[in-house]
């Protein structure tokens, strides 16, 4: 038996799933992460908690990765989702994991690296592109910039 793709069901498990990542996630506690999602799921009969759409994110409401509790989670639909997430005033004002991790907007530090935000989100999954960037805003932050420079030295990578 196949699926709409073709393939046999299962067949995109594990390392053969494109989005396979050598089984890490930024989730702590992952699994029990997905059995609270699906009780959340249940919870709110599957509809968004803002919008009353169909949900398809569990959100955790403090921000926290590591608080999977009930009351910490709410079920949302991906357009809520997003404007939860929206540095530009969501319904909440949380700041960005870009500004908690490095101290500047993605858009303030492709500016700085003379780069689209598009390019740096990519550059920021590559372990050793990474490590560069974190080098070159950590010396921003103390005052040690390369100024243009950095940017010309990462495009050439």
């Amino acid at each position: 038996m196949k699926n709409k793709r073709g393939k046999k069901p299962g067949s995109w498990k594990g390392k053969q799933n494109p989005r396979w990542n050598n089984n890490a996630s930024e989730y702590p506690n992952h699994d029990f992460l997905k059995k609270q999602r699906l009780r959340v799921l249940k919870r709110s009969s599957g509809n968004c908690e803002i919008c009353n759409n169909r949900a398809n994110i569990v959100h955790h409401i403090d921000g926290q990765k590591n608080n999977h509790q009930l009351n910490n989670l709410i079920a949302l639909c991906f357009k809520c989702h997003i404007v939860l997430h929206r540095e530009d005033g969501g319904h909440t004002h949380r700041t960005s994991k870009y500004i908690r991790k490095y101290g500047f907007t993605l858009k303030e530090m492709a500016n700085f690296f003379k780069i689209t935000p598009e390019c740096l989100f990519y550059r920021l999954k590559n372990p050793q592109l990474k490590a560069e960037i974190e080098k070159k805003i950590s010396g921003e932050q103390h005052g040690a910039s390369d100024g243009a420079g950095g940017g010309q030295a990462s495009q050439n990578q």
